[in-house]
């Protein structure tokens, strides 16, 4: 060093200037570096760093453990639109985290974060009320995938409408009526109400109902009735049916018969018990009676 000076002593003036500029650097390097080294150790700035270290290390780890849980959920959603639908829960869920995440660290390094949160609140409100009705829809859509009331291909009734199941999707679910109208109904419609689903058992109950005139026999009626049941192959006669008169109408005598059959024979059996049963009461002779009235005119 004192060589350095006596080099620097022979130059000029603008040469001491110099000196005195590198002096002042190297004053101000060492102060700054006796600050850090004091705060390292004499004010707990270790502790501080470590704990800084272990909030970025950790909280990263547990987003990525939480958004790999989240996809695996949603990886295994039954719905025709899982794709879109699992990147559009993955973004927001990450979105979500990263922002929490973020606002975590600010805290922990002495930021007032309580502006922030609020701002973020008032931002989210506005955002969910106007995505409301979408939101609600995605999740009764969610609902229906984890609940599973139904599923595609099953004949349900909701909302006033009958068909079967042709797609579900996030926002809503299409049917397919019997006299093949589609039928779109939002998803909330469907999880708010009552929903019958036809195909959910395998064997489904046929109730049917006949008339007959009045002073038929009621044995030979349940006989007819029973040897139609009897006949037809797509009963299931190991369960037992019933056949019974049920109610004296003001013009005929009404039977029930109930059988059960494979629910994918419903209709089948159903149409074709009805032309079976009217052949069998014209081969008997038992009057089909229609509503009449009689009049009496007194002279």
């Amino acid at each position: 060093m004192n060589l350095l000076y006596r080099m620097l002593a022979e130059t000029d003036s603008s040469g001491l200037k110099d000196i005195d500029s590198i002096e002042d650097g190297l004053s101000f390097f060492q102060n700054l570096w006796e600050k850090i080294k004091n705060w390292f150790l004499s004010n707990g700035g270790w502790q501080f760093l470590v704990k800084i270290a272990l909030i970025v290390v950790v909280g990263f780890l547990l987003v990525k453990l939480i958004l790999g849980i989240i996809k695996g959920i949603v990886g295994r959603s039954k719905l025709k639109d899982q794709k879109l639908a699992g990147k559009f829960i993955y973004n927001i869920a990450k979105v979500v985290l990263l922002v929490i995440y973020f606002i975590s660290v600010l805290a922990v390094l002495g930021f007032d974060t309580s502006s922030l949160v609020a701002v973020l609140a008032a931002s989210s409100l506005a955002v969910s009320l106007a995505l409301q009705s979408i939101m609600t829809n995605f999740a009764s859509g969610m609902i229906i995938v984890g609940s599973k009331p139904f599923k595609e291909g099953d004949y349900i009734s909701v909302g006033g409408y009958e068909g079967t199941v042709s797609n579900i999707t996030l926002h809503s679910t299409t049917l397919i009526t019997f006299d093949n109208k589609v039928v779109i109904i939002p998803n909330s419609d469907i999880s708010g109400g009552t929903v019958v689903n036809y195909s959910a058992m395998p064997e489904r109950r046929l109730d049917l109902e006949f008339t007959v005139a009045y002073g038929t026999s009621v044995d030979k009626v349940k006989k007819v009735l029973t040897k139609v049941l009897d006949e037809h192959p797509l009963v299931l006669h190991e369960k037992g049916y019933m056949v019974n008169l049920s109610a004296e109408d003001s013009s005929a005598l009404r039977f029930i018969c109930r059988s059960w059959v494979k629910n994918e024979d419903y209709w089948t059996a159903n149409f074709d018990l009805h032309e079976n049963v009217v052949a069998a009461f014209k081969k008997a002779n038992i009057e089909i009676p229609f509503n009449q009235l009689d009049v009496n005119i007194k002279k």
